[in-house]
């Protein structure tokens, strides 16, 4: 069986002392505005920060309203705010980007897990690389436990680094997915902005060449052209 993910937020001790969200929180309904943002901070977790329906729909204010269980007028007046905040961005193709998630973003592996439930059960934790330990009787179930979360933050599993395509690579993924995009514009695109996606780092090309690759759609089915500006708004 492939190995799976495990995938949590990092909330430091502090987080509620930040002045960002003290700001908020002083606000009429603040405490619904930070609610509703560590909900964008979980839903964001699988994607890294971004949020997003599918290729082809973002998320509308009500679709946040519905998965986030929160009060569509106070979804609308939160974003607001997130964004003169800098909490939160909304791309060009209308993809809410949570900007903290990627730092708070911690992960395990079902590997690591059988792991520590191994070592658990015998009653052995490694405390360093070159050292084991016997837990006798008189250590707590949580102490142990403890004992594995400090291993973890010890021993993190690396985070993948983006790494830009060539070419070549993006020629053989659109002839994969038969669409009509041309890869050096995408590559000659992406090389100007730095591999961005709105203020963050890019993390997926080939998230990217799915947008486009909807963006293009889109416009055959109006059936106008695509004009692209300055600032790399595609408008049709």
């Amino acid at each position: 069986m492939a190995e799976q993910k495990y995938y949590w937020l990092k909330l430091k001790r502090d987080f509620f002392k930040r002045h960002d969200i003290q700001i908020i929180e002083s606000m009429p309904n603040g405490k619904d505005y930070v609610l509703f943002y560590l909900k964008l901070l979980a839903e964001s977790i699988d994607h890294e920060g971004m949020l997003r329906f599918n290729d082809m729909i973002p998320y509308s204010e009500q679709m946040l309203s519905t998965i986030t269980n929160t009060n569509v007028d106070i979804v609308r007046s939160a974003i607001s705010l997130l964004k003169q905040l800098d909490l939160v961005d909304i791309m060009d193709d209308q993809t809410l980007f949570v900007k903290d998630t990627q730092k708070m973003l911690g992960e395990s592996s079902t590997e690591r897990v059988r792991r520590f439930r191994e070592r658990k059960s015998q009653g052995l934790l490694s405390c360093n690389v070159s050292e084991t330990v016997t837990v006798t009787q008189n250590v707590t179930e949580l102490e142990l436990e403890k004992e594995i979360e400090r291993d973890i933050v010890e021993f993190p599993i690396p985070r993948r680094c983006f790494v830009k395509p060539t070419v070549a690579e993006i020629q053989t993924y659109c002839a994969e997915r038969n669409n009509s995009i041309v890869a050096e514009q995408f590559f000659d695109y992406n090389e100007a902005r730095g591999w961005m996606l709105g203020k963050g780092k890019m993390k997926d090309w080939k998230a990217a060449v799915r947008t486009w690759e909807s963006r293009s759609k889109q416009t055959c089915q109006s059936g106008s052209g695509v004009t692209e500006t300055s600032k790399g708004v595609f408008k049709i």
